[in-house]
């Protein structure tokens, strides 16, 4: 490698992390940056990077901290501030120092051999001449100083913070502070400013408390039946191989066909798909293509082709399918409802239901000696015929034979009949067939 291949193997290996955003951790890996162009040294397992500077975006929960928080002159005190109060000649056994708070009544209490003093509404150095006036009632010649260690507005300030969605901060009676989109030191001085107006030179310190805004999406392909979607909170040097690992594995209808989609860093579009070999990663522990991942990169696990088919030939299928069920159930239905009843000694009785209502194709084929009439028929929804009697035309001539039951369908007792009800053969189905189309 000559001289200028080195520089310029040098210069791309300083400037890649500008490129993508990111700074390097840790050593860098010479003999990688000498044997692999820059262009392909993407991020991953081996070769990590730190993530970009925190952008705070809803619903992140901050920690703010108040380092200096001091009200600007004139302060006027007010309930649940919190003041030092030191006061020498004062009696040996009952001291005065160290901090008060104020009630709710705006009042402090001293101890209960010197009372309570009232304080609210007032700034802090007639604070302390109310508080002196209470001890020269008992004492002689006290000394008292008295000063503001706290407010209200301070415990408001401090603590965990929602950025709400519209992207503000509550700071109680202070207000609310515009910062999402900002980093934690731009939100620092937005907070400052905003805080500048109430309060002499503030101070706080900004963290994030929760990092709720940054995700990365393993979606699975349905293979046409659905994808789906899981969303995974991203920390910071996860892999691919640590989000699958999040989704169990990969599925029984998913394929070794994956690839990470990661959206351009300027949100102008698509920018980079970045195949991914699965088995050189799991059987090989190769590193080359287990990418370290970027607040909303997508990784894409593709189905079989076959599962695609199969799931194309389901769909297709499925209202025919639907029919055929409901055909079945029809025809078991009327198979039952035409079924033979039995006595208590399981003696076949006849046919159990010779209604007209579940009867079609009806042909008339002769009468018996006592002059009822004898059909041929299909119970609807099943195919075979049958020869037997109408239950209605028997209601006027031999009503002991008909039968209703409790779903109201006529039923018959052809024991009492001199007719037979049974299946014709295939023969006579012919037959029978033949006769109706004359």
């Amino acid at each position: 490698m000559n001289t200028k291949s080195h520089i310029t193997v040098l210069l791309s290996s300083l400037l890649l992390p500008l490129f993508c955003g990111c700074h390097t951790l840790g050593t860098r890996n010479f003999a990688l940056e000498d044997h692999l162009p820059p262009g392909d040294r993407i991020p991953n397992e081996e070769y990590k990077t730190t993530l970009p500077k925190y952008v705070i975006e809803p619903p992140d929960i901050l920690m703010i901290d108040a380092l200096r928080v001091v009200p600007k002159a004139p302060y006027i005190l007010e309930p649940l501030d919190i003041v030092q109060i030191e006061s020498d000649n004062v009696l040996p056994d009952y001291p005065i120092g160290g901090e008060y708070q104020i009630d709710g009544g705006g009042k402090v209490s001293l101890g209960s051999q010197y009372g309570k003093v009232k304080i609210a509404g007032l700034t802090v150095e007639e604070a302390e001449v109310a508080v002196q006036d209470k001890l020269l009632e008992l004492l002689v010649n006290p000394t008292t100083s008295l000063t503001l260690v706290a407010t209200t507005g301070s415990q408001q300030i401090m603590g965990e913070h929602l950025v709400t969605p519209d992207g503000l901060v509550h700071l109680g009676t202070y207000g609310q502070v515009y910062v999402a989109g900002l980093t934690l030191e731009q939100a620092k001085g937005a907070l400052e400013k905003h805080l500048d107006e109430y309060l002499e030179s503030p101070e706080v310190i900004v963290d994030v408390a929760a990092y709720n805004s940054k995700f990365y999406y393993v979606i699975t392909d349905g293979a046409g039946l659905g994808d789906q979607v899981v969303k995974l909170p991203i920390a910071g040097g996860e892999t691919v191989l640590d989000a699958i690992s999040e989704i169990g594995g990969l599925g029984t209808n998913s394929t070794k066909d994956i690839w990470v989609a990661r959206p351009s860093a300027d949100h102008g579009g698509y920018e980079q798909r970045l195949p991914i070999n699965w088995d050189a990663i799991v059987k090989k522990g190769i590193t080359a293509t287990n990418y370290q991942l970027f607040p909303n990169d997508r990784i894409y696990i593709r189905a079989s082709e076959l599962n695609r088919i199969d799931s194309l030939v389901a769909r297709a299928t499925a209202p025919v399918e639907r029919i055929a069920g409901t055909m079945f159930l029809l025809t078991a239905s009327i198979r039952n409802l035409g079924g033979s009843f039995h006595d208590s000694d399981q003696n076949n009785l006849g046919n159990f239901f010779s209604d007209e209502r579940l009867k079609t194709d009806l042909q008339l084929v002769g009468t018996s000696p006592s002059g009822i009439n004898i059909y041929h028929f299909r119970y609807r929804g099943d195919m075979r015929r049958f020869e037997g009697v109408i239950a209605q035309e028997l209601l006027m001539t031999h009503p002991e034979a008909v039968m209703r039951m409790p779903n109201g369908y006529y039923a018959v007792k052809y024991d009492v009949l001199d007719v037979t009800f049974r299946e014709l053969t295939g023969a006579e189905y012919s037959r029978s067939l033949r006769k109706m189309a004359e």
